[in-house]
Protein backbone atom coordinates (compact mmCIF):
# COMPACT_ATOMS: atom_id res chain seq x y z
CA UNK A 1 0.00 0.00 0.00
CA UNK A 2 3.24 2.04 0.62
CA UNK A 3 5.94 2.86 -1.31
CA UNK A 4 9.02 5.03 -1.65
CA UNK A 5 9.66 8.12 0.76
CA UNK A 6 12.30 10.86 1.96
CA UNK A 7 13.75 13.03 4.41
CA UNK A 8 13.89 15.84 6.28
CA UNK A 9 16.29 16.97 9.05
CA UNK A 10 15.48 17.57 12.34
CA UNK A 11 15.77 18.16 15.72
CA UNK A 12 19.16 18.99 18.04
CA UNK A 13 20.30 15.46 19.20
CA UNK A 14 23.95 14.51 19.60
CA UNK A 15 25.74 11.10 19.88
CA UNK A 16 26.54 10.51 23.35
CA UNK A 17 28.75 7.20 24.33
CA UNK A 18 29.75 5.85 27.98
CA UNK A 19 33.75 4.40 27.10
CA UNK A 20 33.30 1.33 28.44
CA UNK A 21 34.41 -2.13 26.97
CA UNK A 22 31.48 -3.47 24.48
CA UNK A 23 28.81 -5.25 25.98
CA UNK A 24 28.64 -9.13 25.94
CA UNK A 25 25.57 -10.43 26.36
CA UNK A 26 26.44 -13.66 28.18
CA UNK A 27 29.26 -12.44 30.35
CA UNK A 28 26.71 -9.21 31.44
CA UNK A 29 24.77 -8.97 34.54
CA UNK A 30 22.13 -6.54 32.52
CA UNK A 31 19.55 -8.30 30.98
CA UNK A 32 16.89 -6.65 28.92
CA UNK A 33 13.60 -5.79 30.71
CA UNK A 34 9.92 -6.31 29.27
CA UNK A 35 8.52 -4.28 31.68
CA UNK A 36 10.86 -2.58 34.91
CA UNK A 37 9.22 0.76 36.55
CA UNK A 38 11.45 3.96 36.84
CA UNK A 39 11.09 4.43 40.69
CA UNK A 40 13.30 7.33 40.80
CA UNK A 41 14.80 10.05 39.23
CA UNK A 42 18.20 11.44 38.87
CA UNK A 43 17.18 15.51 39.43
CA UNK A 44 13.84 14.85 40.58
CA UNK A 45 12.84 15.06 44.17
CA UNK A 46 9.25 13.54 45.55
CA UNK A 47 7.56 10.98 43.74
CA UNK A 48 7.15 10.84 39.72
CA UNK A 49 4.34 12.28 38.39
CA UNK A 50 2.49 9.07 37.28
CA UNK A 51 4.25 5.63 37.02
CA UNK A 52 6.74 5.29 34.59
CA UNK A 53 8.56 2.30 32.97
CA UNK A 54 11.53 1.86 30.67
CA UNK A 55 12.57 -1.40 28.97
CA UNK A 56 13.35 -3.01 25.99
CA UNK A 57 10.80 -5.28 23.40
CA UNK A 58 11.99 -7.75 20.86
CA UNK A 59 11.25 -6.86 17.33
CA UNK A 60 12.55 -9.55 16.01
CA UNK A 61 14.16 -9.40 12.45
CA UNK A 62 12.12 -7.70 9.51
CA UNK A 63 12.26 -9.73 6.69
CA UNK A 64 14.98 -9.05 4.37
CA UNK A 65 16.75 -7.32 6.78
CA UNK A 66 20.27 -8.66 6.99
CA UNK A 67 21.44 -8.17 10.16
CA UNK A 68 20.13 -10.05 13.83
CA UNK A 69 17.19 -9.41 16.34
CA UNK A 70 15.99 -6.48 17.37
CA UNK A 71 15.71 -5.07 20.93
CA UNK A 72 13.59 -1.74 21.05
CA UNK A 73 13.94 0.82 23.49
CA UNK A 74 10.83 2.60 24.89
CA UNK A 75 9.75 4.42 27.83
CA UNK A 76 6.09 4.21 28.93
CA UNK A 77 4.70 7.25 30.93
CA UNK A 78 1.25 6.69 31.95
CA UNK A 79 -1.47 9.27 32.18
CA UNK A 80 -1.68 11.55 35.43
CA UNK A 81 -5.62 11.49 34.35
CA UNK A 82 -7.25 8.48 33.69
CA UNK A 83 -4.61 5.69 32.58
CA UNK A 84 -7.25 2.68 32.63
CA UNK A 85 -9.00 4.08 29.79
CA UNK A 86 -6.94 7.64 28.62
CA UNK A 87 -5.85 6.59 25.12
CA UNK A 88 -2.43 5.41 24.36
CA UNK A 89 -0.01 7.92 22.07
CA UNK A 90 2.88 5.99 20.33
CA UNK A 91 5.65 9.06 20.04
CA UNK A 92 8.09 8.78 17.17
CA UNK A 93 10.89 11.56 16.44
CA UNK A 94 11.76 11.73 12.64
CA UNK A 95 15.66 12.64 11.32
CA UNK A 96 16.07 9.68 10.32
CA UNK A 97 18.41 8.78 13.52
CA UNK A 98 16.88 11.07 15.76
CA UNK A 99 16.26 9.46 19.32
CA UNK A 100 12.31 9.93 20.25
CA UNK A 101 13.96 10.59 23.87
CA UNK A 102 14.03 14.35 22.57
CA UNK A 103 10.50 14.60 22.21
CA UNK A 104 9.88 12.93 25.75
CA UNK A 105 12.58 15.15 27.56
CA UNK A 106 12.47 18.43 25.91
CA UNK A 107 9.05 18.55 23.85
CA UNK A 108 6.11 17.47 25.59
CA UNK A 109 6.89 14.70 28.59
CA UNK A 110 5.38 15.42 32.19
CA UNK A 111 9.54 15.86 33.00
CA UNK A 112 11.79 18.22 31.03
CA UNK A 113 15.30 19.30 30.83
CA UNK A 114 16.35 22.38 29.32
CA UNK A 115 18.71 25.64 30.09
CA UNK A 116 16.75 26.11 33.07
CA UNK A 117 18.20 22.41 34.25
CA UNK A 118 21.47 23.93 34.15
CA UNK A 119 20.68 27.01 36.39
CA UNK A 120 19.56 25.93 39.39
CA UNK A 121 22.05 25.98 42.74
CA UNK A 122 21.45 21.74 42.62
CA UNK A 123 22.82 21.54 39.72
CA UNK A 124 26.14 23.37 40.25
CA UNK A 125 26.31 21.28 43.60
CA UNK A 126 25.62 18.03 42.07
CA UNK A 127 25.96 18.26 37.84
CA UNK A 128 22.54 16.60 37.71
CA UNK A 129 20.96 18.71 35.61
CA UNK A 130 17.15 19.30 37.22
CA UNK A 131 14.17 17.53 36.10
CA UNK A 132 11.14 20.38 35.63
CA UNK A 133 7.48 19.48 35.89
CA UNK A 134 5.58 20.59 32.41
CA UNK A 135 1.86 21.56 33.25
CA UNK A 136 0.99 20.92 29.79
CA UNK A 137 2.30 17.56 29.15
CA UNK A 138 0.39 15.30 27.02
CA UNK A 139 0.30 12.61 29.88
CA UNK A 140 -2.44 15.21 31.28
CA UNK A 141 -4.84 13.60 28.58
CA UNK A 142 -3.12 10.53 27.40
CA UNK A 143 -0.74 7.44 28.08
CA UNK A 144 3.17 7.73 26.55
CA UNK A 145 4.47 4.87 24.75
CA UNK A 146 8.07 7.01 23.64
CA UNK A 147 9.89 4.67 20.78
CA UNK A 148 13.64 5.00 19.77
CA UNK A 149 13.41 3.81 16.58
CA UNK A 150 15.13 2.21 14.64
CA UNK A 151 17.65 0.66 16.21
CA UNK A 152 20.45 1.42 16.85
CA UNK A 153 18.57 4.77 17.75
CA UNK A 154 18.59 6.22 21.22
CA UNK A 155 18.71 2.99 23.53
CA UNK A 156 17.75 0.73 20.96
CA UNK A 157 20.12 -1.94 19.48
CA UNK A 158 20.38 -5.57 18.14
CA UNK A 159 22.34 -8.91 18.61
CA UNK A 160 24.82 -10.03 17.50
CA UNK A 161 26.43 -6.20 17.99
CA UNK A 162 24.56 -5.32 21.46
CA UNK A 163 23.80 -2.13 22.79
CA UNK A 164 27.60 -0.44 22.31
CA UNK A 165 27.27 -0.62 19.02
CA UNK A 166 27.19 2.95 16.90
CA UNK A 167 24.84 3.83 14.55
CA UNK A 168 25.83 1.35 11.94
CA UNK A 169 25.97 -1.66 14.39
CA UNK A 170 22.62 -2.49 12.79
CA UNK A 171 23.26 -2.33 9.52
CA UNK A 172 21.13 -0.72 6.52
CA UNK A 173 17.69 1.08 6.94
CA UNK A 174 15.33 2.44 4.74
CA UNK A 175 11.15 3.27 4.52
CA UNK A 176 10.22 -0.27 4.03
CA UNK A 177 11.86 -1.93 7.24
CA UNK A 178 10.72 0.59 9.26
CA UNK A 179 6.74 -1.15 9.01
CA UNK A 180 7.55 -4.39 9.85
CA UNK A 181 9.98 -3.61 12.73
CA UNK A 182 7.61 -1.08 14.67
CA UNK A 183 3.94 -3.57 13.94
CA UNK A 184 5.92 -6.32 15.73
CA UNK A 185 7.03 -3.89 18.16
CA UNK A 186 3.71 -2.90 19.32
CA UNK A 187 2.22 -6.10 18.99
CA UNK A 188 4.92 -7.37 21.47
CA UNK A 189 4.46 -4.49 23.79
CA UNK A 190 1.09 -4.83 24.15
CA UNK A 191 1.64 -8.30 25.22
CA UNK A 192 3.71 -7.18 28.10
CA UNK A 193 1.19 -4.21 29.04
CA UNK A 194 -1.86 -6.47 28.45
CA UNK A 195 -4.02 -3.53 30.81
CA UNK A 196 -3.83 -1.22 27.85
CA UNK A 197 -4.70 -3.55 24.57
CA UNK A 198 -8.62 -1.82 24.99
CA UNK A 199 -7.00 1.51 24.76
CA UNK A 200 -7.61 3.73 22.13
CA UNK A 201 -4.31 4.01 20.30
CA UNK A 202 -3.04 6.87 18.14
CA UNK A 203 0.55 7.23 16.54
CA UNK A 204 1.78 10.46 16.27
CA UNK A 205 5.32 11.16 15.14
CA UNK A 206 6.30 14.84 13.78
CA UNK A 207 9.44 15.53 10.84
CA UNK A 208 10.45 12.45 9.14
CA UNK A 209 7.92 10.73 10.91
CA UNK A 210 5.98 11.73 8.73
CA UNK A 211 7.26 8.82 6.90
CA UNK A 212 7.03 6.65 10.06
CA UNK A 213 4.23 7.20 11.28
CA UNK A 214 1.94 6.56 7.71
CA UNK A 215 3.78 3.53 6.62
CA UNK A 216 3.67 2.08 10.61
CA UNK A 217 0.05 2.39 10.31
CA UNK A 218 -0.55 0.94 6.92
CA UNK A 219 1.20 -2.27 8.64
CA UNK A 220 -1.65 -2.13 11.08
CA UNK A 221 -4.35 -1.60 8.52
CA UNK A 222 -3.30 -4.95 6.81
CA UNK A 223 -3.07 -6.97 9.84
CA UNK A 224 -4.16 -5.15 13.14
CA UNK A 225 -3.32 -7.94 15.38
CA UNK A 226 -5.23 -6.59 17.87
CA UNK A 227 -4.33 -2.97 18.08
CA UNK A 228 -7.30 -0.72 18.73
CA UNK A 229 -5.77 1.84 16.52
CA UNK A 230 -7.82 5.07 16.15
CA UNK A 231 -5.65 7.76 14.21
CA UNK A 232 -2.34 9.27 14.01
CA UNK A 233 -1.39 12.74 13.57
CA UNK A 234 1.90 14.09 11.89
CA UNK A 235 3.59 17.75 12.76
CA UNK A 236 5.61 19.46 10.49
CA UNK A 237 6.54 16.54 8.36
CA UNK A 238 7.95 14.55 5.34
CA UNK A 239 5.57 13.31 2.56
CA UNK A 240 7.99 11.93 -0.05
CA UNK A 241 10.87 12.41 -2.06
CA UNK A 242 8.64 13.12 -5.31
CA UNK A 243 6.91 15.95 -2.95
CA UNK A 244 7.86 17.18 0.17
CA UNK A 245 11.65 16.94 2.35
CA UNK A 246 13.55 16.66 -1.16
CA UNK A 247 16.43 18.37 -2.92
CA UNK A 248 14.94 17.69 -6.58
CA UNK A 249 12.69 20.60 -5.89
CA UNK A 250 12.86 24.52 -6.42
CA UNK A 251 13.32 27.57 -4.14
CA UNK A 252 9.66 28.24 -5.08
CA UNK A 253 8.16 27.59 -1.28
CA UNK A 254 11.11 29.05 0.20
CA UNK A 255 10.57 32.21 -1.84
CA UNK A 256 7.35 32.69 -0.61
CA UNK A 257 7.62 31.57 2.74
CA UNK A 258 10.38 34.00 3.46
CA UNK A 259 8.64 37.19 1.41
CA UNK A 260 5.31 36.29 3.29
CA UNK A 261 7.64 36.56 6.78
CA UNK A 262 8.96 39.76 5.91
CA UNK A 263 12.57 38.66 5.72
CA UNK A 264 13.39 40.33 1.98
CA UNK A 265 12.25 43.05 0.32
CA UNK A 266 9.17 43.43 -1.31
CA UNK A 267 11.14 45.20 -4.63
CA UNK A 268 13.06 42.04 -4.73
CA UNK A 269 10.49 39.89 -4.14
CA UNK A 270 8.38 42.21 -7.63
CA UNK A 271 11.87 41.08 -9.66
CA UNK A 272 11.86 37.55 -8.94
CA UNK A 273 8.51 36.64 -9.82
CA UNK A 274 8.24 38.68 -12.63
CA UNK A 275 11.38 37.99 -14.21
CA UNK A 276 11.34 33.59 -12.98
CA UNK A 277 8.67 31.00 -14.20
CA UNK A 278 7.03 29.83 -11.29
CA UNK A 279 7.41 26.48 -13.03
CA UNK A 280 11.59 27.08 -13.09
CA UNK A 281 11.35 28.08 -9.49
CA UNK A 282 9.30 24.89 -8.75
CA UNK A 283 11.44 22.87 -10.52
CA UNK A 284 14.55 23.97 -9.44
CA UNK A 285 15.33 24.78 -13.54
CA UNK A 286 16.97 28.34 -13.14
CA UNK A 287 18.60 30.86 -15.24
CA UNK A 288 21.50 32.28 -14.43
CA UNK A 289 20.08 35.48 -13.89
CA UNK A 290 17.03 33.71 -11.61
CA UNK A 291 20.45 31.89 -10.16
CA UNK A 292 21.61 35.32 -9.31
CA UNK A 293 18.70 36.71 -8.00
CA UNK A 294 17.48 33.89 -5.38
CA UNK A 295 20.94 34.18 -4.36
CA UNK A 296 20.49 37.85 -3.35
CA UNK A 297 17.81 36.98 -1.60
CA UNK A 298 19.14 34.56 0.62
CA UNK A 299 21.73 37.38 1.20
CA UNK A 300 19.31 39.65 2.24
CA UNK A 301 17.65 37.35 4.32
CA UNK A 302 20.74 36.87 6.40
CA UNK A 303 21.03 33.94 9.22
CA UNK A 304 17.91 32.19 11.21
CA UNK A 305 17.45 28.63 12.74
CA UNK A 306 16.48 26.24 10.26
CA UNK A 307 13.50 24.80 12.37
CA UNK A 308 12.29 28.43 13.89
CA UNK A 309 12.41 31.42 11.94
CA UNK A 310 12.28 33.87 15.33
CA UNK A 311 14.02 31.41 17.41
CA UNK A 312 16.19 33.36 19.40
CA UNK A 313 18.75 31.11 21.39
CA UNK A 314 21.48 31.55 19.13
CA UNK A 315 23.87 28.05 20.37
CA UNK A 316 23.82 30.09 23.53
CA UNK A 317 23.56 27.92 26.77
CA UNK A 318 23.27 29.14 30.72
CA UNK A 319 26.94 28.95 31.89
CA UNK A 320 28.15 29.76 27.84
CA UNK A 321 30.44 27.16 27.62
CA UNK A 322 31.28 27.79 23.70
CA UNK A 323 33.46 24.33 23.74
CA UNK A 324 29.95 22.54 24.53
CA UNK A 325 27.35 23.99 23.00
CA UNK A 326 26.84 22.54 19.38
CA UNK A 327 23.06 22.83 20.03
CA UNK A 328 22.01 24.59 17.56
CA UNK A 329 22.40 24.41 13.94
CA UNK A 330 22.00 27.97 11.65
CA UNK A 331 21.11 28.31 8.24
CA UNK A 332 22.98 30.59 6.22
CA UNK A 333 25.02 31.05 3.25
CA UNK A 334 27.42 32.74 5.62
CA UNK A 335 26.53 33.64 9.14
CA UNK A 336 29.62 33.66 11.53
CA UNK A 337 29.45 34.08 15.08
CA UNK A 338 32.14 35.27 17.23
CA UNK A 339 32.57 33.86 21.10
CA UNK A 340 30.84 37.54 21.82
CA UNK A 341 27.68 36.52 19.97
CA UNK A 342 27.37 33.35 22.42
CA UNK A 343 26.09 34.91 25.53
CA UNK A 344 22.96 35.30 26.43
CA UNK A 345 21.26 38.15 24.22
CA UNK A 346 17.60 37.71 25.73
CA UNK A 347 14.90 36.01 24.02
CA UNK A 348 12.35 38.50 23.56
CA UNK A 349 11.20 36.40 20.88
CA UNK A 350 10.82 33.36 22.03
CA UNK A 351 8.01 32.04 25.12
CA UNK A 352 9.65 29.10 25.76
CA UNK A 353 13.43 28.55 27.34
CA UNK A 354 16.09 26.89 24.75
CA UNK A 355 16.57 23.28 24.97
CA UNK A 356 20.46 23.87 25.34
CA UNK A 357 22.40 20.92 26.33
CA UNK A 358 20.90 19.52 29.41
CA UNK A 359 19.07 16.65 28.32
CA UNK A 360 22.35 15.20 26.57
CA UNK A 361 23.86 15.68 30.01
CA UNK A 362 21.08 13.70 32.07
CA UNK A 363 20.92 10.69 29.36
CA UNK A 364 25.09 10.33 29.65
CA UNK A 365 24.91 9.82 33.06
CA UNK A 366 25.26 6.37 34.70
CA UNK A 367 22.92 6.62 37.37
CA UNK A 368 20.26 7.88 35.27
CA UNK A 369 20.86 5.03 32.55
CA UNK A 370 20.82 2.76 35.85
CA UNK A 371 17.36 4.17 36.59
CA UNK A 372 15.77 4.28 33.08
CA UNK A 373 17.06 0.26 33.12
CA UNK A 374 19.70 0.79 30.23
CA UNK A 375 22.87 -0.64 30.19
CA UNK A 376 25.57 2.01 31.43
CA UNK A 377 28.09 0.99 28.16
CA UNK A 378 25.05 1.55 25.90
CA UNK A 379 25.91 3.88 22.58
CA UNK A 380 23.20 6.33 22.82
CA UNK A 381 23.05 7.24 19.20
CA UNK A 382 20.55 10.20 18.00
CA UNK A 383 21.84 11.63 14.41
CA UNK A 384 20.21 14.13 11.83
CA UNK A 385 19.00 13.27 8.36
CA UNK A 386 20.94 9.37 8.89
CA UNK A 387 24.53 11.22 9.68
CA UNK A 388 26.29 7.96 11.00
CA UNK A 389 23.17 5.65 10.32
CA UNK A 390 22.77 3.71 7.58
CA UNK A 391 19.41 5.02 5.64
CA UNK A 392 17.65 4.89 2.58
CA UNK A 393 14.65 6.64 1.72
CA UNK A 394 12.59 5.35 -0.27
CA UNK A 395 9.00 6.33 0.00
CA UNK A 396 8.04 8.99 -2.67
CA UNK A 397 4.89 9.83 -2.04
CA UNK A 398 2.26 9.03 0.34
CA UNK A 399 -0.98 11.84 -0.31
CA UNK A 400 -2.41 8.63 -2.17
CA UNK A 401 -2.00 6.43 1.08
CA UNK A 402 -3.87 9.70 2.93
CA UNK A 403 -7.01 9.36 0.16
CA UNK A 404 -6.59 6.03 0.97
CA UNK A 405 -7.40 6.40 4.64
CA UNK A 406 -10.08 9.00 4.15
CA UNK A 407 -12.15 7.43 1.61
CA UNK A 408 -11.89 3.47 2.89
CA UNK A 409 -11.19 3.99 7.05
CA UNK A 410 -12.63 5.10 10.19
CA UNK A 411 -9.01 6.39 11.01
CA UNK A 412 -9.14 10.09 12.80
CA UNK A 413 -6.35 12.25 11.29
CA UNK A 414 -4.58 15.34 12.05
CA UNK A 415 -1.72 16.78 9.95
CA UNK A 416 -0.04 19.95 12.04
CA UNK A 417 2.09 22.90 11.13
CA UNK A 418 4.08 25.86 13.25
CA UNK A 419 3.50 28.45 10.98
CA UNK A 420 7.29 30.11 11.39
CA UNK A 421 9.20 26.56 10.58
CA UNK A 422 11.30 27.28 7.52
CA UNK A 423 12.12 23.70 6.98
CA UNK A 424 8.75 22.39 6.67
CA UNK A 425 6.98 25.58 5.95
CA UNK A 426 3.09 25.38 6.29
CA UNK A 427 2.74 26.98 2.95
CA UNK A 428 4.46 24.00 1.17
CA UNK A 429 2.33 21.58 3.00
CA UNK A 430 -1.09 23.30 3.04
CA UNK A 431 -0.62 23.13 -0.94
CA UNK A 432 0.40 19.87 -1.68
CA UNK A 433 -2.56 18.23 0.81
CA UNK A 434 -5.00 21.01 -0.35
CA UNK A 435 -4.26 20.58 -3.75
CA UNK A 436 -4.16 16.79 -3.74
CA UNK A 437 -7.52 16.39 -2.17
CA UNK A 438 -9.32 18.92 -4.63
CA UNK A 439 -7.86 16.03 -7.60
CA UNK A 440 -9.26 13.33 -5.75
CA UNK A 441 -12.53 15.29 -4.93
CA UNK A 442 -11.82 15.47 -1.16
CA UNK A 443 -13.91 18.14 -0.44
CA UNK A 444 -13.94 20.48 2.84
CA UNK A 445 -16.13 20.39 5.14
CA UNK A 446 -15.10 23.22 7.22
CA UNK A 447 -13.27 25.99 5.13
CA UNK A 448 -9.97 27.81 7.02
CA UNK A 449 -11.05 29.58 10.26
CA UNK A 450 -9.19 30.87 13.34
CA UNK A 451 -8.38 28.41 16.67
CA UNK A 452 -8.28 29.25 19.85
CA UNK A 453 -7.11 28.71 23.46
CA UNK A 454 -9.92 29.90 25.16
CA UNK A 455 -12.81 30.36 22.81
CA UNK A 456 -12.10 34.04 22.82
CA UNK A 457 -9.49 36.00 21.36
CA UNK A 458 -5.97 34.31 22.67
CA UNK A 459 -5.21 32.91 19.06
CA UNK A 460 -3.71 29.34 18.53
CA UNK A 461 -3.59 29.42 14.70
CA UNK A 462 -5.72 28.15 12.16
CA UNK A 463 -7.77 24.99 10.87
CA UNK A 464 -9.73 23.04 7.97
CA UNK A 465 -11.44 20.68 7.96
CA UNK A 466 -11.99 17.81 5.16
CA UNK A 467 -14.45 15.04 4.53
CA UNK A 468 -13.51 11.79 5.94
CA UNK A 469 -12.28 12.76 9.91
CA UNK A 470 -8.81 14.89 8.40
CA UNK A 471 -7.78 18.10 9.90
CA UNK A 472 -5.18 20.48 8.82
CA UNK A 473 -3.79 22.80 11.47
CA UNK A 474 -1.42 25.34 12.08
CA UNK A 475 -0.04 26.54 14.84
CA UNK A 476 0.94 30.33 15.31
CA UNK A 477 4.36 31.36 15.75
CA UNK A 478 5.54 27.77 16.32
CA UNK A 479 8.35 26.38 14.55
CA UNK A 480 9.37 22.82 13.76
CA UNK A 481 9.10 20.90 16.98
CA UNK A 482 5.43 22.21 17.95
CA UNK A 483 5.09 20.97 21.58
CA UNK A 484 8.24 22.51 22.46
CA UNK A 485 8.15 26.00 21.20
CA UNK A 486 3.93 26.01 21.86
CA UNK A 487 3.16 23.58 24.82
CA UNK A 488 -0.23 25.06 25.84
CA UNK A 489 -1.45 25.42 22.29
CA UNK A 490 -0.33 21.76 21.72
CA UNK A 491 -2.14 20.70 24.41
CA UNK A 492 -5.33 22.24 23.24
CA UNK A 493 -5.29 20.97 19.97
CA UNK A 494 -4.20 17.49 20.88
CA UNK A 495 -7.44 17.43 23.73
CA UNK A 496 -9.55 18.23 20.93
CA UNK A 497 -8.41 15.89 18.15
CA UNK A 498 -8.27 12.97 21.13
CA UNK A 499 -11.84 13.65 21.99
CA UNK A 500 -13.11 14.37 18.68
CA UNK A 501 -14.54 17.98 19.35
CA UNK A 502 -14.04 21.03 17.31
CA UNK A 503 -11.18 23.86 18.49
CA UNK A 504 -12.54 26.49 20.33
CA UNK A 505 -13.50 29.21 18.20
CA UNK A 506 -12.24 32.82 17.83
CA UNK A 507 -15.15 35.61 18.86
CA UNK A 508 -14.04 38.90 18.17
CA UNK A 509 -13.81 41.32 21.31
CA UNK A 510 -16.83 43.27 22.74
CA UNK A 511 -16.29 47.07 21.84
Amino acid sequence: MIKHLIVLGLVVCSVLSIDNDLFNNKESQWRPSARTEILSLPGWKGPLPSRMYSGFTYAGIPPGYPTGSMQVHYWFVESENKPATDPVIVWYQGGPGAGSLFGLLVEFGPLQLNELSLESPIYNETGIPQLIYNPYSWSKVANLLIVDNPPPVGFSFCYPVGPSGDGRSCGPWNDSLIAPTNHMFLVNWFKDFPEFVANDLYIIGESYAGIYVPVIVGAILDDPKGLNLRGFAVGDGCLGTDVLCSSRHGPYYSIEFMHGHGQFSNELYRTIVSTCPEKDLRSGNLSEICKSLVSNMWSQIGGYYEYNLYDDCINRNSFQNIQKINSRKWWSKAYPFSSDDQVRVGAALNDYPCSGTAYKVWLNRTDVRLSINVPVNSFYFSGDDGAGFEYTYTVTNLLPFYEHVIKHTDLRVLVYNGDSDPAINSFVTQDLYFDYFKSVDITQKQPWRPWTLNGKQRMGGYVTQFEGDFTFLTIRGSGHMVPEYKPEATLTFLKAFLKNTPLPAYVPAQK
